[in-house]
This record gives C-alpha cells, structure tokens and sequence, in this order.
C-alpha cells in the first residue's frame, strides 16, 4: 500500500469516528430539545438531521417514548 493510500485510509477512518460522536451528541442533543418542549419527531428531525427512523430508536434509549402522548401538558398540540 503507498503511503498517500495509507494516509488516505487513516484520515477515512478518522472522519468515521468523529462522524460517530458527532451523530451520538446529535441523538443527546434531540432527546434534550424534547425535554424542553419539541415533541415532534418530524421537528426533531428537521433541526437535528437526523432521519424519523434513528430519533426514535435514539430517544427511547434515552428514556423518552416518543408515541405516549399522556404525559403532555394540558393544551399542548401534537
């Protein structure tokens, strides 16, 4: 392997890891805009990035159940 391949691979495997943490801090980051009030996974998804099908895996992981809609407060809208 030459060197500018191996240096190639190693930078491909350093931007994987970061895209890794970058995509944990994003999943930490939705659950806590649904603490503070954005309980639209469609909203969620906008302003994160992040596809319907990873937020709510990522927020049920993160003790919230996205599809219980008995613990919002009165006069909330979906």
């Amino acid at each position: 392997m030459s060197e500018r391949r191996r240096d190639l691979a190693r930078r491909a495997e350093e931007l994987r890891d970061q895209r890794a943490s970058v995509t944990v801090q994003l999943k930490d980051v939705a659950a806590e805009l649904w603490r503070d009030g954005t309980k639209n996974v469609r909203e969620l998804g906008r302003l994160t990035g992040l596809s319907r099908t990873t937020l709510y895996p990522a927020l049920r992981e993160r003790g919230i159940e996205p599809t219980d809609r008995t613990h919002r407060e009165a006069g909330e809208q979906a």
